[in-house]
């Protein structure tokens, strides 16, 4: 229950956190997991005790999702003022399911 929790948590701060990049290029889901497990990161201290597993797994599924560009540099960025588009808000709304199978089952 404590995972579900925590993917849970991840899911909302995506959507309502968020962050921003200038790159045009879509960060790798190494750079998305490296930037999960990051205290300081914009999802807060509680990502950084994901295990690499679930972090990588959280990543791949981010990478592979509708989410966009923009959405996945602003977790690799940790820029707190960027704003998700309500595509970006659909798309990790529809992700919950998979981030929690990464955090039971990485």
């Amino acid at each position: 229950m404590r995972r579900f929790g925590a993917a849970l948590a991840i899911s909302m701060l995506l959507v309502t956190s968020g962050c921003g990049g200038s790159s045009s290029s879509r960060p790798s889901a190494d750079d998305i997991s490296k930037a999960l497990r990051k205290g300081d990161s914009v999802l807060g201290a509680a990502s950084s005790k994901l295990s690499k597993k679930s972090a990588d797994c959280v990543g791949k599924v981010f990478v592979a999702s509708k989410l966009s560009d923009k959405a996945l540099q602003a977790i690799v960025a940790a820029n707190k003022a960027y704003k998700p588009s309500t595509t970006d808000t659909a798309a990790i709304n529809g992700l919950e399911t998979k981030i929690v199978a990464c955090i039971t089952n990485p």
